[in-house]
C-alpha cells in the first residue's frame, strides 16, 4: 500500500510529543478532534497548521501499517510530493508566496510532474521494492535537502 503524504510535516519540523502521538495514533475515536485541539491548542484551527498535523498522521498511520501488516507479507509506505505541477499545485503557487520560494530553491530547478510521482509509486508497488516497508518516501525534486539548513 501506498499512501499519500507530503513534504509539510518535513517543513513544518513536527514532532509530536508521546501524549499528541497517541492522539494522531487514534484517528477513529469519536473525540478525536476534541482531544487534537486541547492538546495543540487553537492553532490547530489554522488550515497551514491542520495540514501538516494531518499530513503527519498519514506518515505515522503507514509506519503502523507496516509493522500490523507485515507478518501477512503486505507491505504500507506513504509518499510525500514536493511542489507537483497540477492545477491544484498551480493554483497554491499563485495565492501562496512560500509555494513559489519553494519552486524556486528546489535543485533540480523545477515543479515535479505527476508521471515523476507515479513513476515512483510504481517503483514502491512493484516486487523490485519487496523489501521496502514502513517508511516515506519524499519526492521533491531535492527542495528539502536545499531548505532544511542542516
Amino acid at each position: 500500500m501506498v499512501y499519500f503524504a507530503s513534504m509539510s510535516p518535513l517543513l513544518a519540523r513536527i514532532d509530536p510529543d508521546p501524549a499528541v502521538a497517541a492522539i494522531l495514533d487514534d484517528p477513529l475515536d469519536p473525540e478525536f478532534l476534541d482531544k487534537i485541539h486541547d492538546a495543540l491548542g487553537p492553532t490547530i484551527e489554522n488550515t497551514a497548521m491542520a495540514y501538516p498535523w494531518a499530513k503527519h498522521g498519514v506518515h505515522r498511520f503507514a509506519r503502523k501499517e507496516a509493522v500490523r501488516l507485515g507478518a501477512v507479507g503486505a507491505r504500507a509506505c506513504s509518499l510525500s510530493p514536493g511542489i507537483i505541477d497540477t492545477p491544484q499545485g498551480r493554483q497554491e503557487a499563485a495565492t501562496h508566496a512560500s509555494m513559489q520560494r519553494l519552486i524556486d530553491a528546489t535543485p533540480l530547478g523545477r515543479t515535479g510532474s505527476s508521471e515523476d510521482v507515479a513513476g515512483v509509486v510504481a517503483f514502491m508497488l512493484s516486487d523490485e521494492a519487496g523489501f521496502l516497508n514502513g517508511v516515506d518516501i519524499l519526492v521533491d525534486g531535492g527542495v528539502f535537502a536545499a531548505v532544511r539548513g542542516d
